[in-house]
């Protein structure tokens, strides 16, 4: 809708054949831009072959707009270019076209002169004459015809898009559709699509809201603005009844006509408590968000005080609904809003029954639907399961240990040398230690309270019925006679200080292998899913 921090939110794909937008998954990987970007469908129920198509775009360069910072919902316009200055609202400024593309003025020729004077467009006669100069891309890929009307009174001006389809497209037929100085008309920044028509006679028509002062603080820096050029996309109307070749705002600038589909935007004017429908009509006035900024880049102030706060999407079957407006489907936009940068978190699809409620699980088969994925803020990323498992202090220290612990804390209980920097690094990670350099005391103390957290880690595990468990060491060298004589001793029965990692039926590939028989009541468990390395079999 607006060109945001130099983003044009007007993109190619709004003025090719229509379709329905599909919602990434996932961010896209980075292009040649190096930006990240993500869409989200709207609900948007399907037509003859015509409906709008729209969506969520964010864009990880992006500006703050209506959705957000970085997200935008792009609608077709034609802007004047800003990149080379503010523009002089006459000849030399130049235009942006519906895919960023800079306007030409196509060449005057004898069989097709440019500019042209017209009094009328097919059968529809105006009032007034218009003098139409045609515009086409510097670089040309979509081959439409662009035809800029100026009538004779100030801000009397609009676009026509012949696109290569067959469909026209009309922009900023009315002021509710132009983003215009507002103590200049004629100064026209950018025209915003109105109303598009098929060859079949299908029409989309769309209407906008202009910004104002409600639920505003007029007081301190909000004094003495003119907040009014913003333009915010209110509804979006398809599906007429009865074709028409004509477009309607020719000969209406409120054409009264019978919709099917009506797609709203809702600025919270409706309420958005999930458990309450919305109703079509706005029952109050819309709210401000607590981040409102202004842009100046067309010379002039525009201001933003909303956020989009849900997008609603009506049918209007009267006969065949029992009511005139039927909600079916809902999109719930949720913010983390705060005074210095409002970011979208959330996003939800809800779904409507024929009576107004929510549409539940059929036969309550399916669970229910984690936490909404969250998307910025204060939030953390999604979860890859529903379901959140806490672990205790004591069983994160048993695991740590089973990993790359269990040297330093074996040396240390046999007063053997250890390591004493790992020791303390060991501590300050796991938040034994506040600090790198303890005394004597308090690293004593620190080590005490992390080997009881492994042993009651140890102990909270089930108990094991393996009597006999497996211990491979590698012992056979000379300096290590006594050893092995010592651990191969029959029936010898050896203590230790430290915990001793065996397996109740792992092959070894050491030398030597110790069978162990322990008395039945022992206090050996199977570390099972708790030790660091998935699938071995390890019993301490």
């Amino acid at each position: 809708m607006l060109i945001l921090n130099g983003f044009s939110s007007a993109t190619l794909a709004l003025i090719t054949p229509p379709f329905l937008p599909k919602g990434g998954k996932a961010l896209s990987q980075s292009g040649p831009d190096g930006l990240a970007s993500i869409t989200l469908p709207l609900p948007i129920s399907a037509e003859r072959g015509f409906a709008p198509a729209l969506a969520l775009h964010y864009s990880s360069g992006g500006g703050n707009g209506p959705f957000g910072v970085g997200w935008s919902c792009a609608t077709m316009s034609i802007a004047r270019r800003t990149s080379h200055g503010v523009p002089q609202y006459n000849d030399s400024d130049e235009f942006l076209g519906p895919d960023g593309e800079v306007l030409v003025q196509t060449l005057s020729t004898g069989d097709a002169p440019n500019p042209v004077t017209c009094f009328a467009y097919g059968d529809v006669s105006f009032p007034q004459s218009y003098t139409v100069t045609r515009y086409q891309p510097r670089t040309e890929s979509s081959f439409y015809r662009l035809e800029y009307w100026v009538g004779n009174s100030n801000g009397d001006d609009f676009w026509l898009l012949h696109d290569s389809n067959g469909i026209l497209h009309l922009l900023g037929k009315t002021a509710a559709a132009r983003l215009s100085d507002p103590q200049a008309a004629s100064h026209t920044a950018q025209w915003l699509v109105e109303e598009s028509v098929t060859p079949a006679g299908e029409h989309i028509y769309y209407s906008y809201l202009a910004e104002n002062g409600d639920n505003v603080d007029l007081n301190g820096n909000e004094a003495g603005r003119d907040r009014s050029a913003m333009r915010y996309l209110s509804k979006v109307q398809y599906g007429n009844a009865t074709p028409a070749a004509d477009l309607y705002l020719w000969t209406s600038a409120t054409p009264a006509v019978q919709w099917l589909f009506t797609l709203v935007f809702d600025y919270g004017e409706r309420g958005v408590d999930p458990q309450v429908p919305p109703a079509f009509t706005a029952q109050n006035s819309w709210l401000a968000r607590q981040d409102p900024f202004s842009l100046y880049n067309y010379g002039f102030e525009i201001r933003l005080h909303r956020l989009c706060r849900q997008v609603l999407m009506f049918h209007h079957f009267p006969d065949e609904l029992g009511e005139a407006d039927t909600l079916v489907s809902r999109l719930l936009l949720e913010y983390d809003e705060n005074p210095i940068l409002t970011q979208l978190c959330a996003a939800r699809t809800l779904a409507y029954e024929g009576d107004g409620y929510r549409r539940a699980p059929v036969n309550n088969m399916m669970p229910p639907p984690p936490p909404p994925p969250m998307m910025g803020g204060n939030s953390s990323r999604p979860k890859s399961k529903w379901a959140i498992v806490e672990e205790s202090k004591q069983i994160q220290a048993l695991r740590y240990y089973s990993a790359q612990g269990y040297s330093v804390i074996n040396k240390y209980l046999r007063g053997d040398d250890y390591p004493e920097t790992q020791a303390k690094e060991t501590l300050l990670s796991r938040d034994y230690l506040s600090t790198n350099e303890p005394s004597d005391e308090e690293f004593k103390n620190a080590m005490s309270v992390y080997i009881n957290d492994i042993a009651e880690g140890l102990s909270s595990l089930p108990e094991t019925d393996h009597r006999v468990v497996y211990r491979g060491l590698k012992l056979d060298k000379p300096a290590l006679s006594d050893v092995l004589k010592e651990y191969t001793t029959i029936g010898n029965i050896i203590i230790d200080k430290a915990f001793m990692s065996t397996s109740p039926d792992k092959a070894w590939i050491n030398d030597t292998i110790l069978n162990i028989y322990l008395e039945k009541g022992h206090k050996g468990r199977i570390l099972g899913d708790v030790a660091h390395f998935k699938g071995e079999a390890e019993m301490l």
